[in-house]
């Protein structure tokens, strides 16, 4: 009986050190991930024209880029924000231009008599992470 009591103890002995070498591995493989993944990002830190010229490469390479960033809530709200600039910077070109045409067919054209929106006195403001 002592002698199989000796060898229980042999086991969980060895059973104990594999345990902690799994463990160790465990925690040097995370770290490994961890500094794995910090590369790409850096990359992108050092490189961003080559990034930038990357992810429009072609229509398919942009869309998905832009999928991706999307995805992640500040980015979101930054693509909404240089996206509604440009549909308001490009929505006062339109006014001036069709209002100017009106102008040429009719003299008395205004905005009121043809129930159009009167075209802003300043240009809309570009977001603060653009100037």
């Amino acid at each position: 009986m002592a002698g199989g009591m000796g060898a229980e103890n042999t086991q969980l002995k060895e059973n104990r050190r594999l345990l902690d070498d799994v463990s160790e591995l465990k925690r040097a493989m995370a770290k490994k991930d961890e500094d794995f993944l910090g590369l790409p990002a850096a990359w992108v830190e050092k490189s961003k024209a080559d990034a930038a010229r990357v992810m429009t490469a072609t229509p398919e390479a942009t869309i998905e880029s832009f999928r991706l960033l999307y995805r992640k809530p500040e980015a979101k709200k930054m693509i909404t924000a240089i996206g509604s600039y440009g549909f308001k910077s490009g929505q006062k070109k339109d006014r001036i231009a069709s209002h100017q045409i009106l102008k040429k067919r009719d003299p008395e054209f205004s905005e009121t008599s043809y129930g159009l929106a009167p075209i802003p006195e300043e240009g809309q403001a570009p977001p603060c992470f653009l100037t």
